[in-house]
């Protein structure tokens, strides 16, 4: 099989793009291509999304809440503006799916309990034998003294919540596409 076209999708996907590209002008079925390049149809079919329905996906569903692309969306989360060129299509998608399988000691977050009972969540920035710094929800950047906390808790768990359930297979696969596209200036 003759790969056509080589796409941020990973190996197997170029495979698949290109038996579906050989597909359509060989008169062989896509099924029959898929087949031959040794992917299921269900799985080949999930992971080849579209970059502009995933670009939609991103700017409805809430992400700039947390994230940041260009200049657009909040710092409270990691920046996505070259997520492309740091993780493959397989990391972006268990990222979607199970986010809390892996959280980067730069993404951890905080919760502060103060001596007078404020409870506060934040990504961590910093933190030394004295105080903690992190950033919160509303992108404030606060500086504690550790004797000034009743509670301090590094979490294991992100924030983010997982996608699964709320977006279908296809709509993960049009946004793990359109991330993969993100490769920064």
């Amino acid at each position: 099989m003759t790969i056509v076209h080589r796409t941020v999708l990973g190996a197997v996907s170029v495979l698949v793009l290109g038996g579906l590209l050989r597909a359509e002008g060989s008169g062989v079925s896509p099924a029959v291509a898929l087949a031959e390049a040794g992917a299921s149809s269900a799985v080949a079919v999930a992971q080849l999304g579209d970059e502009s329905r995933g670009r939609a996906l991103v700017e409805s569903s809430g992400c700039f809440d947390c994230h940041r692309l260009g200049e657009r969306g909040s710092r409270v989360g990691p920046n996505l503006s070259d997520v492309g060129g740091r993780r493959t299509p397989d990391q972006l998608r268990q990222a979607l799916v199970a986010p809390d399988d892996e959280v980067l000691p730069e993404n951890r977050s905080v919760r502060l309990v103060t001596r007078d009972g404020a409870a506060i969540t934040g990504r961590l920035l910093n933190q030394d034998a004295i105080s903690v710094q992190l950033i919160t929800s509303s992108e404030e950047l606060k500086t504690y003294p550790k004797d000034g906390l009743r509670e301090y808790a590094i979490l294991d768990k992100g924030l983010m919540p997982s996608v699964q359930g709320k977006l279908t297979d296809p709509q993960v696969a049009d946004v793990v596409s359109y991330l993969g596209s993100l490769k920064g200036n």
